[in-house]
């Protein structure tokens, strides 16, 4: 089975749009956790979703990080490389922001195939769609030839107007 892109999106639209859902979480919130609290979560609903395709803390190159020059992705979902940040609510703006993702682009950027930068914010002080471009400047890789990959940028967060509880922005980030 192929995975693409657009199948992984619509898994993690569907999680956050079940965060806040007052239906399904009853009592519970998540919005006040980061990301180290939901990570075991979102693993555990991939494996629902995606089955044995699901590869968390996949190794791969990271030109420049310490001694080894390795790092690891938070999933591979088939061929899809998958890195996850979470702001929560009480977060600043800054924690989810490109110069916070650096590590994370970098390790995308070097992947060899599809590659997707999935945030959720649960903030009420959502990125604008323009404030999102700026993870179109792309951190250097340090010196050497290195072979770039695009990825792309899946950002979530409770929408500010309209009948839709949440919205989705997506981005394709390409490299020069």
């Amino acid at each position: 089975m192929t995975i693409s892109i657009r199948d992984v999106v619509e898994s993690f639209e569907y999680l956050f749009d079940s965060f806040h859902d007052k239906e399904f979480m009853k009592t519970r919130s998540v919005t006040g956790m980061n990301e180290k609290e939901l990570l075991l979560p979102v693993r555990l609903y991939l494996l629902g979703c995606f089955g044995e395709d699901v590869h968390p803390e996949y190794e791969t190159e990271l030109p420049g990080h310490g001694a080894t020059g390795w790092g690891r992705i938070d999933f591979k979902i088939g061929d899809v490389a998958v890195e996850f940040a979470v702001r929560s609510e009480t977060a600043t703006k800054g924690s989810i922001s490109p110069s916070i993702q650096t590590t994370e682009m970098k390790k995308l950027m070097k992947y060899d195939g599809k590659a997707l930068l999935v945030l959720f914010d649960f903030s009420d002080s959502p990125y604008s769609e323009e404030e999102l471009n700026d993870f179109r400047d792309i951190p250097s890789l340090g010196r050497g030839n290195y072979k770039y990959s695009a990825f792309n940028l899946a950002y979530f967060c409770v929408a500010s107007r309209g009948p839709a509880k949440t919205k989705l922005i997506s981005k394709n980030i390409r490299i020069n």
